[in-house]
């Protein structure tokens, strides 16, 4: 599969996140840990940067994985549900006011028909 320059940043980005988030870490802890400006970071887990191969190198090294873990965008990092969270808003953000609203009454429906019928009512 070929993905874009733009693409590749956002997914890149997103699993830094990811990986970043599980273990509790935050943007400035592991920023100082790779020996990167926090607002770089910041820059890169949302996808508006694409990392040079150094770069990937720190990063990872202050997360303690692989490059090829990180790139990998087929494995599961098992996300927070704040991470959860974060994603959804991310996305709901590009999204128009009408298209934001469809989509929520989409994760509605979703979550009614996951919750138990309740007895007596």
């Amino acid at each position: 599969m070929t993905y874009s320059r733009e693409k590749i940043s956002y997914m890149v980005g997103t699993r830094i996140r990811d990986y970043r988030i599980e273990r509790k870490m935050s943007q400035e802890n592991l920023a100082l840990t790779s020996g990167i400006h926090p607002d770089f970071l910041g820059r890169l887990e949302r996808g508006e940067r694409c990392p040079s191969i150094d770069t990937l190198y720190k990063i990872c090294m202050g997360l303690k994985i692989s490059i090829t873990q990180l790139l990998d965008f087929e494995a599961d990092i098992h996300p927070s549900s704040e991470e959860a969270r974060h994603r959804i808003d991310a996305a709901l953000s590009e999204l128009t006011e009408d298209e934001a609203v469809q989509v929520a009454e989409i994760v509605e429906k979703i979550v009614r028909m996951h919750k138990p019928p309740m007895d007596g009512l």
